[in-house]
C-alpha cells in the first residue's frame, strides 16, 4: 500500500473503531454473550468491508460521518458470519485472527448466541441512522433501502455458506462456475452490500448504485480468489477452491482481470482514487 492509501485506511478504521465501541458498549454484568461480541468484533481485522462504505459515501460526494453507523453495523454482520463458520458444526476453525475462536473461548452456545446478537444489533444501528440530527442521520427511505440491501445480503452470504458446506462434504467434482457462484454468494454478497450501501448514504441512485455494485462483485471475486492462493501454503490448502481446481497461473490471472474491471468501474466516480488504489492494493497481496 502506498503511504497515502495507508493513512486512509488508518483514518477510516479508527472511526469504525469507535462506532463499533460504542455501538458494542453492553456493561450488564454477567452478560457472557456481550462479552463474546466484542471479543469477536473487536478483536482486530482489516475492516474492508465497514471502509468500503465509508469510501463509497465519499466517492460520491456524501459525507463520510453520515456512513460511519452503517461501517460500524456491516462489520458486525460479518463478525456475526464469522463466529459461525468457525464453530464445530461449520468450518471447526479453533482460531481466528491468531486467538481463540469465540467458541473456544466462551462455549458453543454463547457464541452461537453472540452472532445472533451481532446480527441483531447490526440492523437496531443501522435504524437508528434515521434518527440521528443532521449532519449524522440519513433519509428514512435510504435507511429503509440499506436495511433492504444488506438483509438480503446476510441471506445470500447464508446461501454460501451452506454451498460451501455442501462441496466439502461432496464426493462428486465441482465445477468452476459453481465455485464462483458460491463465492458471489459468500464473499461478494455482502462486500457488494457494503458499498451499494455507503453510495445510498451519498443520496445517489440509479446508475451509481449498478456500479457500486458491479465493483463489490468483481473486488469480491479478486479478494476470494487472492485469499484461496494465499491458503495454498496453509493449513485450509486441502478445501476446494479455485487454485485446485484451474492452477495457481489461472487463477492469478482471473484475479487480475476482476481487480481490472473494479479500477475501471471506480474510474467513473467523481472520487475514485482511493477505490482504484485500494482493489490494486488488495490484489496484489503477497502470495
Amino acid at each position: 500500500m502506498t503511504r497515502t492509501l495507508n493513512q486512509q485506511m488508518k483514518s477510516y478504521r479508527e472511526l469504525i473503531e469507535r462506532e463499533l465501541e460504542q455501538a458494542l458498549h453492553l456493561s450488564e454484568a454477567g452478560y457472557t454473550v456481550g462479552e463474546a461480541m466484542r471479543y469477536s468484533t473487536l478483536g482486530g481485522g482489516k475492516r474492508i468491508r465497514g471502509v468500503l462504505t465509508l469510501a463509497f459515501c465519499r466517492a460520491f460526494g456524501g459525507e463520510v460521518k453520515k456512513a460511519v453507523c452503517i461501517a460500524a453495523a456491516i462489520e458486525m454482520i460479518h463478525a456475526f458470519s464469522l463466529i459461525h463458520d468457525d464453530l464445530p458444526c461449520m468450518d471447526d476453525d479453533d482460531f481466528r485472527r491468531g486467538k481463540p475462536s469465540c467458541h473456544k473461548e466462551f462455549g458453543e452456545s454463547a457464541a452461537l448466541l453472540a452472532g445472533d446478537a451481532l446480527l441483531a444489533n447490526a440492523f437496531n444501528t443501522i435504524s437508528a441512522a434515521a434518527f440521528l440530527p443532521k449532519p449524522e442521520g440519513l433519509k428514512p427511505q435510504n435507511v429503509v433501502s440499506i436495511i433492504s440491501t444488506l438483509s438480503n445480503a446476510a441471506t445470500e452470504m447464508i446461501k454460501g455458506q451452506q454451498q460451501d458446506m455442501a462441496y466439502e462434504t461432496s464426493s462428486s467434482t465441482v465445477n468452476e462456475e459453481e465455485l464462483l457462484a458460491m463465492y458471489n454468494r459468500k464473499t461478494c454478497a455482502l462486500i457488494s452490500g457494503a458499498c451499494v450501501s455507503g453510495a445510498m448514504c451519498a443520496d445517489v441512485s440509479g446508475s451509481a448504485l449498478h456500479d457500486a455494485r458491479g465493483y463489490g462483485f468483481a473486488l469480491g471475486l479478486a479478494f476470494q480468489i487472492t485469499d484461496d492462493l494465499l491458503d495454498l501454503k496453509t493449513e485450509k490448502a486441502g478445501k476446494k477452491t479455485l487454485p485446485l481446481l484451474i492452477g495457481e497461473k489461472k487463477s492469478r490471472e482471473l484475479a487480475r482481470s476482476y481487480t481490472d474491471t473494479a479500477v475501471k468501474i471506480a474510474e467513473k466516480f467523481p472520487k475514485g482514487d482511493f477505490l482504484k488504489e485500494l482493489a490494486t492494493s488488495l490484489n496484489n497481496r503477497r502470495m
